[in-house]
């Protein structure tokens, strides 16, 4: 076993002179706050049709001293969590029996391999009444599409063949899991085979994390509490275990950040290690094979953590991986790879979904504004009559899955005709992206419900021919499901837990008021920028979000796996004191 490199947290102050540091001027927090509650009031207005600029002011108001609140109450929370759990334990000479019990439960994870197939143990028997209770497993729409192709069945994509519209090495992966089950008997075995295999995965993944957080220096409470959220939280064993690309992107992209934090964490001193630059670059290619946006999560991690690295060699490694991963995504594999595999390459419509969206509305309410040309070029680059098939609420019925010669001709015209336009109708262009993306930044209401969901998740496969025609298993408890959405819908319009349910709180408000964190303890110098580079998971994260192709559907759901996945570690790094030298890996 190799011992971690000592990194030190300094402590140069007393805990007054602390407080006192931290003790600084609050309009940066109520900046931000007013910023967010004017997002989620303008989803609002847009959703509402209008209404009172009165009331709209005090909805502001109310909003931005809710935001406020909320990070307060995460301040007090982060503290808490950097308590020394030794310390308040030691005031009792006789710990209550619930804390005696809780800690035989709770595993060492300081400890050796036993503690941590311990903590396997324990967060599979929490993941098993979701795991029962899917079997054999949870497909969703683009993987019907996927295993069709895998077939060579004509699809909403292909006429048969394979298409990197979905990642291959996804699509490759479900069908072998579907043909061992056809192998074996039916191919509802292979995916009850998927189902416990990217289980046992992910449940090892998340151990993992959350015993590099118990050996890098952070509170007990906050490994612990991180340990608790993974096994208790019912959306993470749901999204962990479905059969879906962004399943299989989770525990991939988890061991990426996993990894980045080392480096920050060693200020790139493990990188000189041949197996550890191996395994960083590894996890790098997978990041960016799993995901179509990998890639790019890839390149702006590795420039994050450029910044934080000390010596040029570190930072030459680490914008090799980075390149390194752009010429597997954008030469390798389109240029020779697909070719030589009759392989159909992805559209580019995917990376411009947004100004596709923005010139749909704006034919739909300027069309008969706009010159000729314009109009031609807009018409020739989205979907027939996408004016009149526009949904605020998704992309798909205007960006199409084809990206034909026509297109690929008319792409610089249509950007130059997509910017020119937006400084003229810039109020339309933010109608069509806010109400896009408005399940990141906007509270539930009465027109939309951004809160997580259950239903699409538990439904075996979309409803639809293709599900036949794959022969992949159909839900056969219907109603039972629609009871489980149902009080999740309801539980999720709970006052109590309604923020908390919320895709906009893991969306956009955790991560705001970790990063709002942040920067106050870097200023009170009670953070080292080693740490803070935690962040890097996030921060790489939240910017497609904000890209995406919907937010408040139920396809929406799938974005926030990585958010999920990597919550508790912004919390982590809040309550780092010292990094322990005796720590082993």
């Amino acid at each position: 076993m190799k011992r971690m490199p000592t990194v030190v947290e300094s402590s140069t102050a007393s805990t007054s002179t602390t407080r006192r540091k931290l003790r600084l001027p609050r309009f940066g927090l109520f900046s931000c706050s007013l910023v967010l509650a004017m997002l989620a009031e303008y989803c609002a207005y847009l959703n509402e049709g209008g209404g009172g600029n009165v009331r709209r002011a005090l909805h502001v108001i109310a909003l931005t001293v809710f935001f406020m609140v909320m990070t307060l109450v995460f301040e007090h929370f982060i503290s808490w969590l950097g308590r020394d759990s030794k310390q308040t334990g030691s005031s009792q000479s006789h710990p209550r029996i619930l804390s005696r019990l809780l800690r035989r439960i709770a595993p060492d994870f300081t400890g050796d391999r036993h503690q941590a197939l311990k903590a396997a143990g324990v967060m599979a028997v929490c993941w098993l009444p979701y795991y029962l209770l899917a079997l054999p497993g949870e497909i969703w729409y683009d993987t019907v599409q996927q295993v069709m192709m895998w077939k060579g069945l004509p699809n909403p994509i292909t006429s048969g063949a394979w298409s990197d519209h979905h990642p291959v090495l996804d699509t490759l992966i479900f069908g072998v899991f579907y043909q061992l089950g056809a192998w074996i008997g039916h191919p509802a075995v292979g995916v009850a085979l998927y189902t416990t295999c990217i289980a046992i995965a992910s449940i090892a993944v998340f151990v993992y994390t959350v015993r590099y957080l118990a050996k890098s220096g952070v509170s007990r409470k906050a490994y612990l509490g991180a340990f608790l959220f993974f096994c208790v939280f019912p959306f993470i064993p749901i999204f962990a275990m479905a059969m879906v690309k962004d399943a299989v992107f989770l525990p991939v992209f988890m061991l990426f950040s996993v990894q980045c934090m080392e480096v920050a964490r060693t200020k790139g001193a493990c990188l000189k290690n041949r197996q550890t630059l191996a395994l960083f670059m590894m996890l790098a290619f997978l990041v960016s094979l799993t995901k179509k946006t990998g890639v790019y999560s890839v390149a702006l991690a590795c420039i994050l953590l450029a910044f934080v690295v000390a010596g040029n060699r570190a930072r030459v490694k680490l914008l090799g991986t980075a390149a390194a991963s752009g010429l597997v995504i954008f030469i390798l594999l389109p240029l020779i790879l697909f070719p030589a595999c009759h392989i159909i390459p992805g559209g580019k419509q995917e990376m411009i979904a947004i100004p596709l969206q923005q010139s749909a509305l704006l034919l739909r309410e300027h069309g008969d504004e706009l010159s000729k040309t314009d109009k031609d070029i807009l018409t020739g680059m989205l979907e027939p009559n996408a004016a009149e098939n526009y949904e605020w609420w998704a992309v798909d019925k205007i960006k199409g899955t084809h990206w034909t010669q026509q297109r690929e001709r008319l792409l610089r015209p249509f950007l130059q005709a997509w910017a020119k336009n937006a400084t003229k109708y810039p109020q339309t262009y933010a109608k069509a992206y806010f109400m896009l993306e408005q399940g990141w930044i906007a509270l539930p209401n009465s027109t939309v419900n951004e809160n997580l969901q259950s239903s699409y998740l538990y439904t075996r496969t979309a409803p639809g021919k293709n599900a036949d025609v794959a022969d992949l298993p159909q839900s056969k408890y219907t109603r039972l499901y629609d009871g489980i959405d149902q009080f999740v819908i309801w539980l999720g319009n709970q006052f109590f837990a309604q923020p908390w349910l919320s895709r906009a709180f893991w969306a956009t408000w955790l991560p705001f008021m970790q990063l709002y964190e942040t920067v106050r303890r870097l200023r009170a110098k009670e953070l080292s920028w080693t740490y803070a580079a935690w962040l890097a998971p996030m921060l790489v994260s939240v910017p497609f979000l904000w890209i995406s192709g919907g937010s408040v559907t139920y396809e929406g759901l799938r974005y926030l796996m990585p958010m999920l996945g990597i919550a508790p570690i912004g919390c982590a790094l809040l309550t780092v004191q010292q990094q322990p030298s005796h720590a082993d890996r």
